[in-house]
């Protein structure tokens, strides 16, 4: 708990029982509820979430091309029970470490949802060129098509009020539940959005779920569907930018 707010970390899992328990040993005293969503896996990952988990839930649904992130993170969300949400992979590339000081940014500035900024790196070589040349692809294409210059709109670590998860109401099943949470709340008046800056170390590639190249283009794709078909308005209501 943080200055009277209950806080819940939901985790999206699918194979990650080698890294899940170095995160978790991790976990600072102040998150109140953890909640491993288990997506499919055929590793440990639920024996290994057990031991530090308050909820271990499954969800086997995936999207078209078999991936199952966003429907994961749905399910885990609608269980959450803390006022403040922590969202964030298990693989270990995400600084859970540095949640508490980004709920009191939170708290503090009265803002309703943060994203977890890992771009400029704090220290170098934290991240493949692919991958990174691919995020600042699509950053400037956010800034194109809504107005609004985007730091990280790929990344997969956000903080947020529980009660404007409901106003926002993200759909996709796949990997392009990034995006849409993160364009939902910068083009809704109601949402108080915002970008921290965070440390980060990148996956062993290897061991990525994702294609890549595919991932990137259906993503460009998913840009422009959610532009001209879901969006109602392309100036982003007033957002609240700071750097930490």
């Amino acid at each position: 708990m943080i200055k009277n707010h209950t806080i819940s970390l939901v985790m999206p899992c699918k194979n990650e029982s080698k890294s899940l328990k170095t995160v978790l040993e991790k976990l600072p005293l102040e998150i109140d509820e953890v909640i491993v969503v288990d997506n499919n896996s055929s590793d440990k990952t639920k024996q290994v979430a057990s031991k530090f988990a308050t909820k271990i839930l499954s969800e086997p649904r995936f999207d078209k091309n078999g991936i199952g992130y966003g429907f994961a993170l749905q399910k885990g969300i609608s269980e959450a029970k803390g006022n403040i949400i922590i969202c964030m992979d298990g693989d270990g590339s995400y600084p859970i470490k540095e949640v508490p000081k980004i709920v009191k940014e939170l708290i503090k500035r009265n803002l309703d949802f943060i994203s977890c900024n890992r771009l400029p790196f704090k220290e170098p070589k934290k991240m493949s060129i692919v991958r990174a040349s691919g995020v600042k692809i699509l950053n400037t294409i956010v800034w194109a098509l809504f107005g609004y210059k985007i730091k990280d709109s790929l990344t997969g670590m956000w903080v947020f009020k529980n009660y404007i998860y409901k106003q926002i109401n993200p759909r996709e099943g796949g990997w392009d539940f990034s995006l849409e949470i993160k364009l939902k709340a910068i083009t809704n008046d109601n949402v108080k959005f915002s970008e921290y800056h965070i440390s980060y170390k990148d996956r062993v590639l290897d061991l990525s779920k994702q294609s890549l190249f595919k991932t990137g283009f259906n993503h460009f794709l998913y840009l422009f569907k959610f532009r001209f078909y879901t969006v109602k308005k392309l100036v982003p209501s007033p957002l609240y930018n700071f750097e930490k």
